[in-house]
């Protein structure tokens, strides 16, 4: 079987994001499984720098070139570039790890939905001319493939209902936590917080970008509940201070929220990263929306409670290791995080379910449930 994957996120900026740990964990996973009838082609950027070494399998390579801002021209031109790139590949399979489908092609394609979150926030996501065209081209052309993956079942049913795919094309493979995810003890965590960022005290954390989906206010009226009863408390924020920062630092502005309590950390390395999750209180997860939920499960690895809204797939994530509630309710938000910070037998019973929790997610079961839905497209006529 020659599998061509798409592997040019791990050379874009989305390669510290959710779609690049995707693609090197499952490419480092399928390197561990090693299944012996697979040759694999990695699709690259010839005009970017290479991505950093990891584990990969052994492959060749079909190389690409994007302009400067790869996402942008991967959605509008893919459809087109690809069906040319990858003609003379010989390819049994082509796996789009995002929607980057050829319109053109004779072999099987999968194509991995994270979510769907462009179609329920438009006004959010598709302003730009380029990007409603090319989510509607490339959706389109998603709905035609031979199987669509679904990080979680929340994300399979949006696909099933919104999309209209049937469902026997839908498989869901969830993620899991990153291989080299390797966070200190609480007390360590601690005192990284105190040192590297300044954190006098206990903090709750949140870790993310700041699109409209992540629901910053939200985030930060529930902190300000629980500020108010805990004069000691700290909000620590980790995310890339890109554009998207104007969210926060308007919300920062506008909300009644103690803003010397707020502590911005920008974006951290991985060591950092998991330091800061080891030594929280809990992960204040306010998001609207996730088709997966790494952050959450990533805390759980950490040994870290989460205290959030069950939206999409948060609830099928963190299971009987945190507090959720209903997503979109700000009042019961606020609550349950109170709630957890006044009751420390409440957040020891959590905490003590949270690495068990994480541990049953895996990349390897990851990689063999991919690798089954790639035979099974060339088992269907």
């Amino acid at each position: 079987m020659r599998v061509g994957f798409d592997a040019r996120h791990l050379q874009t900026v989305a390669r510290v994001r959710g779609i690049g740990r995707y693609s090197r964990n499952l490419l480092g996973a399928f390197a561990r499984r090693a299944p012996r009838d697979v040759e694999w082609s990695l699709v690259r950027l010839a005009n970017f720098p290479p991505a950093d070494p990891g584990l990969l399998p052994p492959h060749t390579d079909i190389n690409t070139r994007r302009l400067r801002r790869p996402e942008l021209s991967m959605l509008a031109l893919d459809p087109i570039l690809l069906s040319v790139e990858l003609a003379g590949a010989n390819l049994d399979v082509y796996h789009s790890t995002q929607l980057s489908l050829p319109v053109r092609r004779s072999y099987r394609a999968v194509v991995t939905i994270h979510d769907l979150a462009p179609l329920i926030w438009p006004e959010d996501y598709l302003r730009l001319p380029y990007a409603r065209l090319g989510h509607a081209w490339q959706y389109a052309l998603a709905k035609r493939a031979d199987a669509i993956i679904a990080v979680s079942d929340a994300t399979r049913r949006d696909i099933v209902e919104r999309l209209g795919v049937p469902e026997e094309r839908v498989h869901m493979v969830s993620e899991a936590v990153d291989d080299a995810f390797a966070p200190p003890d609480h007390d360590e965590g601690r005192r990284l917080a105190r040192e590297r960022f300044g954190v006098p005290s206990r903090y709750v954390l949140y870790v993310g970008q700041f699109d409209a989906r992540k629901n910053v206010r939200g985030l930060l009226r529930a902190f300000a509940a629980a500020a108010d009863r805990d004069k000691d408390l700290r909000l620590v924020v980790v995310g890339d201070l890109g554009k998207l920062s104007a969210r926060l630092h308007d919300a920062l502005t506008t909300e009644r929220v103690p803003r010397e309590r707020v502590i911005v950390t920008g974006f951290v390395d991985d060591a950092a990263l998991a330091a800061l999750y080891a030594g929280a209180e809990c992960l204040l997860h306010a998001a609207l929306l996730e088709g997966f939920g790494l952050t959450a499960l990533e805390s759980l690895a950490a040994g870290t409670p989460v205290v959030g809204y069950a939206g999409g797939a948060v609830a099928e994530v963190v299971g009987g290791a945190g507090l959720l509630v209903r997503a979109g309710d700000e009042d019961a938000l606020a609550g349950a995080l109170t709630r957890f910070l006044d009751d420390p037998a409440l957040g020891a019973s959590l905490a003590a379910r949270t690495r068990a929790r994480a541990a049953a997610f895996s990349w390897d079961r990851a990689a063999d449930e991919t690798i089954a839905v790639y035979r099974r497209t060339l088992e269907v006529s």
